[in-house]
């Protein structure tokens, strides 16, 4: 009796749903020949949606639980914030007792209020007993409500039991559903234990979605113990993986301490574009803390196209935060494509700045003239 309610319940909220989203036919009360005003507009949709509310709950009222009362085509868009409100009082209406019997009536539902609303449910049963959710969703059929609801199971458990939902995912049948499961415990693991995360993602055939996964555990690890994340990533078998794992380690890395990062990068990546686009990022974030050491590390690169693009980085970073410093640096340099570069690019931040600064009703601050390349003015 209890399920039939809850049941009930669930019909009717999501009737509401449907109604919310549905339109009448009703004309707008707009005079003829009037544009409608916004205020107007609002009133209209207010007063319809009431109509279509009292509607959809009269319906209920006549309908038995085991009715298929969802309609396959929905019309008309729902205001988000009223969904994401009525979903959320459904998910709370339904007792726990209840609610293996309501996903499995809303299991033949194909409008996305029944999809959202199972994985609402799926999450709020695992988030108080994740071993019995599990045991329920070894039931279903592989399909992409099985893998849905296997996420929303591991994002919930690894949360409260992470070493118990890292053996559950172990042990879960071969298939893209487990691989999503494994995902989403890794994912969760990462925040707070990212040796555990890369332990799990590397049980995982090698994709493009492993390789994400392993670059974001890598990354919160270098954070607290690089040393142990590079000498981890330096082990991964794949070529191109094992350059992606070592760029994101070296990034992660540069804010702390940046001649670690561009050592890591100069000396674990080859040349091409995995270590360009990392010698820019590191210069990014080397040059907030310690600019000068950082354009004495650019200034060692060689003659290449990532040399170019680094001290371009290094002086826009450097020229907002100090420009006289900049400035100095680069009148010590030897006459060659390194000042010129960098002339160009001292030139450029400074003008953004004058720009900004007319924004904002201050006096552009003049370029010393030394700097100033012929052409750039």
């Amino acid at each position: 009796m209890k399920t039939m309610i809850a049941l009930g319940l669930v019909m009717l909220s999501l009737l509401l749903l449907v109604a919310l989203r549905r339109t009448d036919g009703s004309p707008h009360p707009v005079a003829v020949g009037k544009p409608a005003s916004a205020q107007s507009q609002q009133m209209f949709k207010v007063a319809h949606t009431r109509r279509a509310a009292s509607h959809a709950l009269t319906a209920t009222q006549q309908a038995q639980p085991g009715d298929a009362i969802l309609p396959a085509v929905v019309d008309a868009e729902l205001d988000p914030d009223l969904r994401s409100q009525a979903l959320e009082r459904v998910v709370e209406s339904i007792p726990d007792a209840d609610l293996p019997a309501v996903l499995d009536s809303l299991a033949n539902d194909v409008i996305p209020e029944a999809a959202e609303l199972r994985q609402l449910l799926v999450r709020r049963w695992a988030e108080r007993d994740a071993p019995a959710v599990a045991a329920w969703t070894s039931q279903m059929p592989e399909s992409a409500a099985r893998r849905a609801a296997l996420e929303q199971v591991a994002i919930a458990w690894a949360n409260t039991d992470l070493a118990a939902a890292a053996g559950w995912v172990r042990a879960l049948p071969e298939g893209d559903s487990k691989q999503a499961a494994t995902q989403a415990v890794a994912y969760e693991a990462a925040r707070t234990e990212p040796a555990a995360a890369l332990e799990l993602a590397s049980a995982l055939p090698p994709t493009r979605e492993r390789d994400d996964l392993l670059v974001h555990a890598v990354s919160q690890w270098a954070a607290a113990d690089p040393a142990a994340a590079v000498a981890w990533a330096l082990g991964i078998p794949e070529l191109p993986a094992r350059e992606r794992v070592l760029a994101a380690a070296a990034i992660a890395r540069a804010e702390q301490d940046g001649a670690s990062a561009a050592t890591l990068a100069a000396q674990a990546l080859r040349a091409g574009d995995e270590q360009d686009r990392t010698v820019v990022a590191i210069v990014q974030r080397w040059a907030q803390n310690s600019p000068l050491a950082a354009a004495s590390w650019v200034s060692e690169f060689p003659d290449l196209p990532s040399r170019d693009t680094a001290v371009q980085s290094l002086l826009a970073v450097w020229t907002a935060r100090d420009a006289d410093v900049a400035n100095h640096w680069l009148q010590g340099l030897s006459a060659g494509s390194l000042r010129d570069v960098g002339m160009a690019a001292y030139a450029e931040a400074i003008a953004d700045r004058d720009r900004v600064g007319a924004i904002a009703g201050q006096n552009p601050v003049p370029i010393p003239e030394l700097m100033v390349p012929t052409g750039v003015r």
